[in-house]
């Protein structure tokens, strides 16, 4: 995706295996949101929507995610990075790196792998990191653990060195 001419579609697929968010979301974040100082990112009320779909308020980042929202940060004229930059984290559209996606996933060899799919794949990483069920909640924004369960399988294979 790097060579793919659109310079904002492997920071976004590292943020949405990163962060866990949807892909309406993820390319909705604005730099206001982002505190690099804090590794977090708070995602305004306005901004998270009434509907089921749960955002977090507040979105703590990994290292990865926030070395890539660090590579990603605006730089004035001079090549210093910007106080308190504004606007979208991501300058591209979700089409233009979803065409990119269709185009790069077959190079690769994979077959039916969505967008959303990154989601649970991430929300697995943070149960094999060891995070509480209620802790990856809270970064994914599910409201309930059989939601969650949902998009977590737990393999039996995981549990033989809990049980000793």
């Amino acid at each position: 995706m790097a060579d793919s001419g659109n310079s904002y579609a492997a920071p976004a697929f590292d943020l949405a295996i990163e962060t866990c968010l949807r892909q309406g979301t993820l390319f909705r974040l604005q730099w206001e949101w982002v505190d690099l100082d804090k590794h977090l990112i708070r995602i305004p009320l306005s901004a998270r929507g009434a509907e089921n779909k749960g955002v977090p308020a507040a979105l703590p980042l990994s290292i990865k995610a926030h070395l890539v929202l660090q590579s990603l940060h605006p730089v004035d004229e001079n090549g210093a990075l910007q106080a308190e930059p504004f606007g979208p984290v991501l300058a591209t559209t979700p089409s233009a790196v979803r065409c990119i996606w269709k185009q790069v996933l077959p190079l690769l060899g994979i077959k039916n792998l969505r967008w959303h799919d990154l989601r649970h794949g991430a929300a697995s990483h943070l149960f094999e990191k060891g995070l509480h069920p209620f802790e990856d909640a809270s970064i994914t924004g599910h409201k309930s653990t059989q939601m969650l369960k949902r998009y977590t399988p737990l393999k039996p294979e995981s549990l033989i060195a809990k049980l000793g």
